[in-house]
């Protein structure tokens, strides 16, 4: 059976960072779903994403349930994952200890057990109810909520450190994102962003053939200017660009005391 044509690609739409509303169509992609997606650029900020986002049922229907193929006793990569934020969470040790702290996209918990090593009081955040299983299951001795954040923004929490890894890009557009980090992050606080940067000097010059580039899972592309620009309307200031060898933003953000 034939499939049916796809409508007619817009050339502009309203860019989810800065408000301009002449970015320009870019590129298709086709996502893990086999659709095709429209991508925009902005001329002003720089941001490349999807137009129009999916709706809120599917993605919560993709996140829900069936995002990394978790249950309450299987995450991918496990053992590594967990070995790995041990290792990584060293970095954050000023953040961390005896300080308030927020995961947020926390998975199947693995920085939330190593950021608890380090003596810090953390919690967990992730709509990925099969994601919050796991963590539930083998890290009994922290705690996790799996709500959105506008939920989670009403328990009128505040942290010292909000950590967010490989979660800017899944959103569709910051506004939720940035107003939450407006609520609950404490004066003289930070957050840690890292998503993937398309201009990065290994992110491939045909954005098409990047293996991130996979709607309808991220929806989001910023390059370092880009993320920069986005702490920056919203009061935070560039701490620590911690850098990358691979294709991906890893910056300290901090709110002014």
């Amino acid at each position: 059976m034939n499939q049916p044509p796809c409508p007619p690609t817009p050339q502009e739409a309203p860019c989810p960072v800065c408000g301009n509303a002449h970015a320009a169509f870019a590129f298709h992609a086709y996502g893990y779903d086999l659709n095709r997606y429209d991508l925009f650029r902005c001329p002003t900020c720089a941001l490349v994403f999807v137009s129009p986002f999916p709706s809120a049922e599917a993605l919560g229907a993709f996140y829900h349930t069936t995002y990394r193929q978790a249950s309450a006793s299987f995450y991918p990569k496990a053992s590594s994952r967990r070995w790995r934020a041990i290792w990584r969470s060293l970095a954050f040790l000023p953040q961390v200890v005896g300080k308030d702290v927020l995961d947020i996209g926390c998975g199947g918990g693995f920085m939330v057990e190593a950021f608890t090593r380090l003596g810090g009081r953390v919690l967990g955040l992730d709509i990925s109810q099969n994601s919050i299983d796991y963590a539930r299951a083998h890290f009994g001795h922290c705690t996790f909520y799996c709500e959105s954040l506008t939920e989670f923004r009403k328990r009128g929490l505040q942290f010292d450190f909000v950590f967010t890894s490989e979660v800017l890009e899944h959103l569709p557009g910051p506004a939720e994102f940035m107003q939450t980090l407006d609520a609950i992050v404490r004066p003289g606080g930070f957050v840690y962003a890292s998503a993937p940067d398309y201009s990065h000097p290994r992110t491939p010059s045909d954005l098409t053939l990047w293996d991130a580039m996979c709607p309808p899972e991220h929806l989001l592309f910023y390059s370092a200017d880009t993320l920069i620009r986005l702490f920056t309307d919203h009061g935070f200031t560039l701490y620590r660009n911690f850098g990358s060898k691979s294709p991906a933003h890893s910056m300290l953000f901090r709110r002014p005391a």
